[in-house]
């Protein structure tokens, strides 16, 4: 099995989405802004601070293993960002669209790495502004 490494970069209008396997470390997708659907599915999933984090960037990267990509989205906006970073949220694909909530992970800089490691159902998650390896522990990334 070979290992796969996602990172998300924070590019020019968007978040680039790499998938770096040992043969092949440069297939690059680079979503600038969110689609209507994955619009919808953030207002849902953010509720009332949604308007406050605006704009949003967006990747995508199967966190969970189910063979559908999440949803990961940063802030761009003055109500998302601080001195540590902008806040970056998951919102997990379902069957049907998107789960109605978004699980916060961190607020940061750079580039996020989903790695090879899961625990409790979701791939382990490192940001590129620290070493500290977050796992999920079932209901959130700690």
């Amino acid at each position: 099995m070979k290992a796969i490494c996602i990172l998300l970069a924070l590019a020019a209008g968007g978040i680039a989405t790499q998938a770096v396997a040992a043969d092949d470390p440069t297939a690059i997708t680079v979503d600038a802004k969110p689609t209507a659907t994955e619009t919808t599915a953030l207002q849902k999933a953010l509720g009332s601070d949604y308007d406050d984090v605006q704009p949003l960037t967006v990747g995508h990267v199967d966190l969970n293993g189910d063979h559908r990509p999440d949803l990961l989205a940063r802030s761009d906006g003055m109500g998302g960002c601080g001195s540590a970073g902008c806040q970056t949220w998951a919102v997990l694909a379902t069957p049907s669209g998107y789960a109605p909530a978004a699980i916060m992970l961190a607020a940061t800089a750079g580039k996020v790495f989903a790695l090879p490691a899961m625990h409790n159902g979701m791939h382990d998650l490192r940001f590129e502004s620290g070493t500290y390896i977050f796992k999920w522990n079932g209901t959130q990334y700690q």
